[in-house]
């Protein structure tokens, strides 16, 4: 016999996502994670930066480093009880915009049935946006805002007004704040629209214009105060970053990434077939978010929150009445059970030590790099791979201001990308880029050739395993070995 989906379902389904996360602890640990740490170190013990410090190429330039307040508190986490605290954070802070947007879904008419699927599908469409990195403190952020101005048509409810807050907050831990302030400014101009139009209307043209001016003034409220300008302008029009990492660049129809164009499409034609279930706030934002998306893969996920939000009372307008019988007790048990196991993951792989979540990560390569530093003049020293940048930041405090380069690419120009591109392509001129540093670290999973090729021509190998090749000339090579 078929049975119906309530609320237990829904509840199976975060404490699924919960587990899920903290058994792949390990997996959610990436480049950006350990950028998001070294950040959070350099704010506490060098203050707010404002001039790059802690690596070599970009060196004095300007970093606006508008995720301070996320990278605080991930550090503060770590500073509290290791690694272990950060992904429980980071596990808490994406699980909780899942059922804040489950909730979100449910409060606006859904039924659990139609949120169950969507959901789900928003989970599945973009899983590496579910790594460890500043964005997890927007991602509730994002559902809060976003559920508040959608519950909201006529604008005349007093809570809608703590999208401000919550906007200012977001401003100070990621730059997708943006897409904040947009969607407040598209309901702030629906209310205006109503009201120009003489439609019935509780909206007041003094709270619309509040939310269509308010949010950009929110977007402003940091340290660096308007000077955040250029970092926006940087990132989001013609963005160095969209040259050199595959995740800025627009998705394409290929492998995993067919599962975004899938559900892309789905969503569309449900929102078609129940338009009438839809307002005008909603549709608009569904196509701002799946147009970020189309742009770059990096927006897949503010699509996938804001389908999981708005969509499920659309896809009871398509979907057949439900005459399954509800079998709540079997609910209640798979809820339970659903519950058991999450508290059993937290008992069980919570309290393991550093050296399990970052069992991805070479700790060898890591102090094979540091023993080769003694005796090398002050200044440059290591050229990293993208991948391990920022892990040897982390791992080795001492090559702050002495490593290359790290993933904030946007600290770069375009001449200095185009050099880099050349050395990890292996592309003729490529070893320019190497001949400056005594120590090369290799990813040797991007191309093979690199690690011989200098070999011949006189670098010695000081480490390779867990994904990591560190190459060393001269007296660091010497070093080293002693």
């Amino acid at each position: 016999m078929e049975i119906g989906v309530d609320n237990s379902l829904l509840v199976v389904l975060v404490a699924a996502l919960g587990t899920m996360l903290l058994g792949l602890a390990p997996q959610i640990l990436v480049g950006d994670s350990w950028m998001t740490l070294v950040a959070g170190r350099e704010i506490v013990q060098h203050g707010l930066p404002g001039r790059e410090a802690l690596t070599v190429i970009p060196s004095g330039r300007t970093w606006t480093d508008q995720q301070w307040l996320a990278q605080l508190a991930f550090y503060g986490a770590y500073a509290a009880a290791g690694l272990r605290a950060t992904l429980l954070l980071h596990v808490v802070l994406v699980t909780a915009a899942t059922a804040i947007a489950i909730g979100a879904a449910r409060r606006r008419g859904a039924t659990a049935r139609s949120t169950l699927p969507v959901v789900a599908a928003g989970l599945l469409v973009a899983p590496w946006s579910w790594t460890l990195r500043a964005q997890a403190v927007a991602l509730p952020l994002f559902v809060v805002t976003l559920a508040l101005l959608a519950s909201d048509r006529e604008l005349r409810r007093r809570r809608t007004l703590l999208v401000f807050p919550l906007l200012v907050l977001w401003a100070n831990v990621h730059g997708s704040v943006v897409l904040g302030a947009a969607i407040a400014t598209w309901a702030g101009l629906i209310g205006l629209g109503e009201l120009m139009l003489g439609r019935p209307t509780r909206a007041t043209a003094r709270r619309c214009a509040a939310l269509v001016l308010l949010p950009w003034a929110c977007v402003l409220a940091t340290p660096y105060g308007t000077a955040v300008a250029g970092y926006y302008k940087l990132m989001f029009v013609d963005s160095p970053v969209a040259k050199a990492v595959t995740e800025w660049q627009a998705p394409k129809p290929h492998g995993y990434q067919i599962a975004f164009f899938v559900v892309a499409l789905l969503t569309v034609a449900v929102a078609v077939m129940g338009r009438r279930r839809l307002s005008l706030f909603d549709l608009g934002v569904l196509a701002l978010t799946l147009a970020g998306s189309l742009r770059s893969a990096r927006g897949i996920v503010w699509f996938a929150l804001a389908l999981s939000v708005l969509l499920p009372v659309a896809l009871d307008a398509v979907l057949p009445p439900d005459r399954a019988p509800v079998r709540r007790r079997t609910g209640l048990v798979l809820c339970v059970a659903a519950c058991v196991t999450l508290a059993t993951a937290v008992a069980v792989w919570v309290p393991r030590g550093d050296g399990w979540y970052a069992s991805e990560w070479s700790s060898e390569g890591a102090r094979a790099v540091e023993a080769a530093l003694p005796g090398l003049p002050a200044g440059r020293a290591v050229l990293p791979s993208d991948r391990h940048a920022d892990w040897l930041l982390w791992k080795v405090p001492s090559l702050r201001g002495r490593i290359a380069y790290d993933i904030r690419f946007e600290l770069l120009d375009d001449r200095e990308l185009a050099t880099l591109a050349l050395f990890k392509a292996v592309r003729p001129g490529w070893q320019r880029a190497a001949a400056a540093y005594p120590i090369v670290v290799v990813d040797p999973t991007e191309d093979r050739r690199r690690v011989a090729i200098l070999r011949r021509q006189g670098m010695r190998l000081l480490y390779r395993g867990r994904g990591m090749v560190v190459l060393a000339r001269g007296s660091s090579a010497a070093g080293a070995a002693a």
